[in-house]
């Protein structure tokens, strides 16, 4: 085991180090009470990786120089693998690089061994989970990954002599995870080139006589080789998977779209997939426990996860820029057949109350009903629709249930302080855009049925039913509570991966990473 260790070691740097890191002599019984004494003693991650390794050293000694050096080299590689080396206790690992810490005493090796024990744990777990987790407006599951115990992995493969075999062991199988880290040290391999410049596409011509072109889909991976002498037709070709990795129609002509996509600086890119890659980290441990829904709002997408597979995928209609769909964790609890839509104040308000000025009809021909504060339906030509406004509406606006509801057949109800859920809905045309940002806040599915299966699978009768009897006019809601209470995750991901297993980025709709 220990020959198959050694042969990650850079041996440069092993022998530079030899003299370096031998300290002086630690004892278990000093190492144990040094921790007790410090700022460590808190600790609980600290404490238990020592404990697992009888309190002796991982990092200082010579017999424990292999272990430093490749895991300096590990530091080293961070930007390859979506995380930064300056949040690990750089100014220590720095100057222990450059030989300005001089481990002389006794304190000098103790400090220096838990600090890196310290780092090692915090550089471990973001590999495992992610160094950033996405940002909530609403929080209902209060998720933290914690599907391996890092101290105790770490302290393991250290005891074992395999320390290079311990990212295997924690890293996410999302098959996502994979692809991402490939593509992340293709673009790291393609800046690190001492010839490498950003491109910017002048031209609109598809052909080899515009280089630029030919660059940038080779530094993106879509070609092989930057001088690689394509015929134009073959070139259109690789022009098209660009646009379809940059979610555009895929014509193969460089409009004005695909030039401001294809000339987005691949530093940038390079942070979008760092980004997609931490996220996807963090959401891999929920999704080994049971099946997930997730809404990638820049995406406009939904996926079910279940392991490393998923279960269900479908566009997805989300919310306009000026009434963006909100980020959020929660569970679906409750499936409703057949649901009312109760239009929102603001929509009522500012969009139907000046149709009703002019029509009161409106309210019938749209299968609406009007709601007095006491719940009654009210006759919408007994109502003065002049005397209303924004600021005083006294009435709830709500669709009948019907072909023309705008929630559809079926509607997932998920606790959440916005007032927004999935639904069912009567455009089904807006499934075949390509920008899909178009509603309120709430997000419209383009197979609400097979998610209503999912969700009930216990009682699949109610669903069968549903799609027998069709849209019924006038048909009371119907609960029915899900038997399968799955956690629902709205996210902002600027990346992501398709079925075929090729990168996409999106549009940053709302202009949160900017």
């Amino acid at each position: 085991m220990k020959t198959i260790y050694l042969k990650y070691v850079p041996v440069i740097l092993l022998t530079c180090l030899l003299h370096y890191t031998s300290g002086a002599q630690i004892h278990p019984d000093s190492l144990r009470k040094f921790i007790t004494g410090s700022r460590f003693a808190a600790n609980k991650k600290i404490q238990e990786f020592y404990t697992a390794l009888h309190y002796n050293t991982a990092w200082i000694g010579q017999h424990n120089t292999p272990n430093l050096v490749y895991f300096l080299d590990m530091l080293n590689t961070s930007p390859a693998l979506g995380l930064q080396e300056k949040e690990y206790n750089f100014p220590f690992v720095r100057s222990f690089r450059d030989k300005k810490i001089q481990l002389q005493y006794s304190d000098d090796s103790l400090e220096a061994e838990i600090k890196f024990t310290e780092t090692a744990i915090q550089f471990y777990t973001d590999l495992a989970y992610g160094n950033t987790k996405p940002s909530f407006g609403y929080n209902g599951l209060q998720y933290m990954p914690a599907c391996h115990n890092i101290p105790a992995l770490l302290a393991g493969s250290l005891a074992a002599k395999a320390l290079p075999l311990l990212v295997a062991q924690i890293s996410g199988t999302l098959p996502e995870i994979a692809i991402l880290e490939n593509k992340l040290r293709w673009f790291n391999s393609i800046i690190k080139d001492p010839g490498f410049s950003e491109v910017v596409i002048a031209s609109n011509k598809v052909s080899i006589a515009n280089q630029p072109l030919v660059k940038k889909l080779y530094q993106l991976g879509i070609i092989d080789n930057a001088s690689n002498n394509l015929p134009d037709s073959l070139l259109k070709q690789k022009v098209k998977e660009a646009q379809i990795q940059c979610n555009l129609l895929p014509n193969g002509l460089l409009g004005a779209a695909t030039l401001r996509e294809l000339n987005t600086r691949l530093t940038a890119r390079v942070e979008q997939v760092s980004t997609s890659l931490n996220y996807y980290r963090w959401l891999n441990c929920i999704v080994q426990i049971q099946p997930v829904i997730t809404v990638n709002i820049p995406a406009a997408y939904l996926k079910v996860y279940d392991k490393n597979n998923v279960l269900l995928e479908m566009r997805v209609v989300v919310g306009k820029k000026s009434t963006p769909t909100p980020t959020l964790i929660s569970t679906v609890d409750e499936v409703v057949l057949y649901p009312y839509w109760h239009v929102p104040y603001s929509i009522a308000t500012k969009e139907i109350l000046p149709i009703l000025k002019r029509n009161p009809g409106y309210i019938n021909t749209g299968n609406y009903q009007v709601l007095n504060t006491a719940g009654k339906i009210m006759d919408p030509y007994a109502v003065n629709w002049n005397s209303l406004s924004p600021s005083y509406f006294p009435y709830l606006i709500r669709q009948s249930t019907g072909c023309d509801n705008a929630l559809g057949l079926l509607k997932l109800n998920f606790k959440n302080p916005f007032g927004v859920y999935l639904h069912d809905t009567n455009g089904k045309k807006y499934f075949s855009y390509l920008r899909r940002y178009l509603s309120h806040g709430c997000m419209r599915m383009q197979k609400p049925m097979e998610m209503g299966h999912l969700l009930l699978k216990n009682n699949s009768i109610a669903i069968d039913t549903l799609d027998q009897k069709g849209c019924l006019k006038n048909q009371s809601p119907i609960m029915v509570h899900a038997t399968e209470h799955m956690p629902v995750i709205v996210w902002y991901n600027p990346a992501g991966i398709d079925s075929a297993g090729r990168l996409l980025f999106y549009e940053d709709v709302y202009r949160k990473f900017k």
